[in-house]
């Protein structure tokens, strides 16, 4: 079954090679796929075997566990990670990066996306997760969206309604594979000056420069994570490796040698301090692989999935 992929398959491949952390221990089974065929072939693979295939997307939103997983993980690339431009049309695999997409529309005149600069995603990735700017979300772009069943069965999903009010939840074991965006034709000068401007607030506020993941909290209704985090006290706070950025509260950082044991550390005492202190609970943003049903902080068991 293997043999019959034409992306690379890899055993016992290190995660932390994969996740903006830096952390992440080996995948039993790691596959690349270029195409639709080869991800039919990882999923059946994955059946034959009887484990769990995971989707890492860009490894933007995880923690993955140091231990060896037990799985089949899934990284998009090939004809899957890329753009074909027709008009003001595009059509986009989910494991191209967020921000290369962005780049490649605005260097041919094409708007629309700018608001979503900056955040560390594939496309994938912040379809799923539905990550958004004040400004909207990728979701309002797209006219359909398209993903494989578990049997292997494409499906596609019709956006349709006002942009504001579009939404899409991705199929119980489904893997999204791309979706098709409606953009505006601009001049490409205007287009660049766009990005640039919103490119240079976000990498002011942002530590991005190191291993970081995506935004650990979920924001509590009508308040953000971050000011919360920050009110206890916990900016710059440190375990082993892994710190609370002084810019934004919502982030922890690798500065080297950092273990998930260290990042769930400095989870819980964010947690344990803005409940005990200011009577909120905070719930994770990021999704935690490799880890047991009942683990800290909601971990998600190894189960088909997709993630940022």
């Amino acid at each position: 079954m293997l043999g019959r992929i034409a992306g690379a398959v890899r055993f016992r491949e290190p995660l932390s090679f994969y996740t903006s952390l830096r952390i992440g221990g080996p995948a039993e089974f790691f596959i690349m796929p270029q195409d639709l065929d080869d991800l039919r072939y990882a999923l059946a693979f994955a059946e034959q075997e009887d484990l769990p295939l995971i989707v890492i997307g860009g490894g933007n939103n995880l923690l993955v566990s140091d231990r060896a997983l037990q799985a089949v993980v899934v990284k998009l690339e090939g004809i899957l990670s890329r753009a074909k431009f027709a008009g003001d049309e595009v059509a986009v695999g989910a494991g191209m990066p967020l921000s290369a997409l962005i780049r490649e529309a605005a260097a041919q005149g094409l708007g629309g996306l700018e608001y979503l600069a900056g955040i560390p995603a594939t496309v994938g990735g912040a379809l799923v997760t539905k990550a958004r700017t004040a400004e909207g979300a990728l979701i309002e772009r797209c006219s359909a969206v398209y993903f494989v069943h578990p049997d292997g069965t494409l499906g596609e999903h019709r956006a349709g309604g006002p942009a504001g009010e579009r939404t899409f939840d991705l199929p119980t074991g489904g893997i999204l594979v791309g979706c098709r965006l409606k953009l505006e034709r601009r001049p490409a000068q205007v287009v660049q000056k766009a990005l640039q401007s919103r490119l240079k607030v976000w990498k002011e506020s942002q530590p991005f420069a190191l291993a970081t993941a995506g935004y650990i909290w979920k924001n509590p209704p009508g308040d953000r994570a971050a000011r919360l985090v920050e009110m206890v006290g916990l900016r710059g706070k440190r375990v082993n490796g892994a710190e609370i950025p002084l810019k934004s509260a919502n982030l922890i950082i690798n500065r080297g040698g950092a273990t998930h044991h260290d990042i769930l550390a400095l989870m819980e005492i964010a947690r344990e301090r803005v409940e005990t202190r200011l009577g909120i609970t905070l719930h994770p943003e990021i999704k935690l692989v490799g880890f047991p049903a009942g683990a800290p902080f909601e971990a998600q068991p190894m189960e088909l999935s997709a993630a940022r």
